[in-house]
């Protein structure tokens, strides 16, 4: 028979037969605490005892009636064995409430987290939507003012006397009122606007701008590319914004940085350098510094 054949059932059971009800061993192990509890402090009386043990065939570990030195020291032994035993189940027990309290210290923040950004898009979704509303009304308020001004140039217009066709023709140049024959317009084919995607899809776009071209600005270049003219023109920290300056070409319209430059410094350059406002010069340095020596001076 080869030891990897023999099974650990007929072990179990020696150790069962060893252990079993007739141990003293055993029987300490089961009813120690009984023991304690009726002796309430007072010394064990092993004499009696270990006659009582002979009586009943409690036996020792070498199948002989325990003497008086033989219970005691099983006695003892058994007694720090159960020490050990419960400081082992209350060091389990510390190990699972600490890895229990782990868990719940996780789980907590987990929840924190999960509450604060919960809260922090919340409250830029708030932003957001005031934000749009604060422009939606910025639109209606210019478009009423556009209207109001229409109007009163309509109504000017509407109360000066009638010309005649004789005064309309003598106040034609005549390179003007000359026919043209053969020539062909040249088409000007307008920019748009360019995509957004992303996050900048929500983010509405200002106000139209409501004026005249202004001197410098590519003809190609519509007019809803440019900033209306009461842009306050400034970032939160009070700098200049020389992406969305007051009558500039704003840098969402473009798609290439380098050609909303390049317009921008078309339209400066149109500007007598003494009459251009400070935000402007200090914008034309910054643009000639990306552009290249090309376009200094």
């Amino acid at each position: 028979m080869s030891a990897t054949s023999i099974g650990i059932e007929g072990a179990l059971e020696a150790l069962d037969g060893a252990a079993g009800v007739a141990s003293v061993r055993a029987w300490m192990e089961r009813h120690r605490e009984a023991l304690l509890a009726h002796q309430e402090g007072r010394r064990i009386n092993w004499r009696a005892l270990c006659d009582w043990f002979a009586s009943v065939g409690l036996l020792n570990g070498k199948g002989q009636t325990p003497t008086i030195r033989c219970a005691q020291l099983t006695w003892y032994r058994v007694g720090k064995w159960l020490e050990r035993r419960k400081a082992r189940a209350a060091e389990r027990q510390a190990e699972a409430l600490r890895l229990e309290a782990e868990r719940e210290s996780e789980k907590a923040a987990i929840q924190a987290e999960i509450r604060q950004r919960r809260e922090a898009e919340s409250a830029e979704q708030a932003a957001l939507r005031d934000k749009m509303e604060q422009v939606e009304r910025d639109v209606a308020r210019r478009v009423q003012a556009q209207a109001e001004a229409q109007t009163i140039a309509r109504a000017a217009r509407d109360e000066l006397p009638p010309s005649t066709d004789v005064d309309r023709q003598e106040n034609v140049p005549q390179q003007a009122a000359r026919v043209r024959i053969g020539e062909v317009a040249r088409v000007v084919r307008m920019r748009t606007q360019a995509p957004r995607y992303g996050r900048d899809r929500d983010i509405p776009l200002p106000p139209p701008y409501v004026g005249p071209r202004p001197a410098g600005m590519p003809e190609d270049l519509p007019l809803e590319a440019l900033m209306p003219l009461d842009a306050p023109g400034l970032d939160d920290k009070g700098m200049y914004d020389f992406k969305q300056l007051p009558g500039m070409p704003r840098r969402s319209f473009y798609d290439n940085e380098r050609q909303w430059m390049m317009d921008c410094m078309t339209m400066i350059k149109a500007i007598p350098p003494a009459e251009r406002p400070p935000a402007l010069k200090a914008m034309g340095p910054w643009l000639a510094t990306c552009l290249g020596p090309s376009y200094r001076g």
